[in-house]
């Protein structure tokens, strides 16, 4: 009587360290998915809100072609006083280039709006990731639970038969 007493308390104190073993990993797993999914979002928020005309990328470029229509702004400038072009032919130079300027600068947001798709699109997995990972915790928490109890009842059980088979036997 004594040694099933003592074996379904053993059992109980065990299944019950277990489970606080297996709640706090569950805390800290939950801690770690929570602090993915912040450094998720925060660099989702930086990326697709980001401006992108103000990127290195972008005012590279912008720079690059703005040099290099100040220069053929000033070739046709000297070519009209030496050639004595008429001034419109110099103005029309000039519009010429500020077109390139407006489509480089429209090619550059086509390019925005594709790195936003992009980056919605990594979000998106990161999202399904994080979802997965809480999904595959819940899975572990409930089956935990459900093998504790399943252990207590089971030591609960034991321990009535045995009281049973002494008490009948006597």
């Amino acid at each position: 009587m004594i040694g099933a007493i003592l074996g379904a308390v053993g059992g109980l104190a065990s299944g019950i360290f277990g489970g606080i073993k297996s709640a706090k990993a569950a805390r800290e797993q939950q801690r770690l998915i929570n602090e993915q999914e912040s450094k998720n979002n925060a660099w989702y928020n930086r990326n697709y809100y980001q401006n992108y005309m103000e990127s290195a990328e972008a005012q590279a470029a912008m720079k690059r072609v703005e040099n290099t229509l100040k220069k053929q702004n000033q070739e046709a400038r000297a070519t009209a006083a030496v050639m004595g072009s008429t001034p419109e032919a110099a103005v029309a130079q000039q519009q010429a280039n500020n077109e390139i300027l407006d489509n480089t600068a429209t090619g550059l947001a086509a390019q925005a709006t594709q790195r936003k798709m992009q980056v919605d699109a990594a979000n998106q997995q990161n999202q399904n990731a994080i979802l997965n990972a809480r999904l595959g915790q819940s899975q572990m928490n409930e089956q935990g639970g459900a093998q504790l109890m399943s252990n207590g009842l089971g030591l609960i059980g034991s321990a009535f038969s045995m009281y049973d088979k002494k008490k009948g036997g006597r």
